[in-house]
């Protein structure tokens, strides 16, 4: 008796220790994908463009780029990848991803990226861990010598 008391105590011990009191939630297993390159790890294999905006001059209003918002379905994960037509100017990606809590427990921290390359065509930023339960903010321009050429228009667009 003495020692089922004994083992008790001590698988109880262990327990609160190692955190199956439920304490402590550790993050989603996804969220090892941030700020990774999504070609690199792969994901952008099952990369599926999600969302998209032109890229307009502020004065003019002509289209001097594309802004676009990709989600890999294998990897959970988004990034944002932009079509400059302008050569030799710069193209500006931003994604953030807000702290939210996930539903199955634990949380995904905020995260942010901002990725400038003097590319003409198609360039892209890091990506995050962001299921489809999750909204991110996104941005993007073309710049040259400091002139605004094209942008979304604000900020951040939300996209859910």
């Amino acid at each position: 008796m003495r020692m089922t008391r004994i083992a008790a105590a001590l698988a109880l011990t262990v327990g609160l220790a190692l955190g199956t009191g439920g304490a402590v939630q550790a993050a989603p297993p996804g969220s090892g994908y941030d700020y990774t390159d999504p070609a690199q790890t792969g994901c952008s294999a099952t990369g599926i463009t999600i969302w998209s905006k032109e890229l307009r001059h502020p004065a003019t209003g002509a289209v001097n780029g594309v802004l676009e918002l990709r989600y890999s379905t294998a990897c959970e994960t988004n990034w944002v990848r932009v079509n400059n037509y302008v050569n030799g100017a710069a193209a500006v990606k931003i994604i953030a991803r807000p702290r939210v809590h996930a539903p199955t427990g634990g949380s995904l921290e905020y995260a942010t990226d901002s990725t400038v390359d003097v590319y003409y065509g198609w360039s892209y930023g890091l990506q995050f861990y962001a299921p489809s339960w999750v909204c991110v903010d996104v941005g993007g321009m073309i710049t040259l010598n400091g002139v605004v050429l094209g942008s979304n228009g604000q900020a951040l667009d939300r996209v859910c």
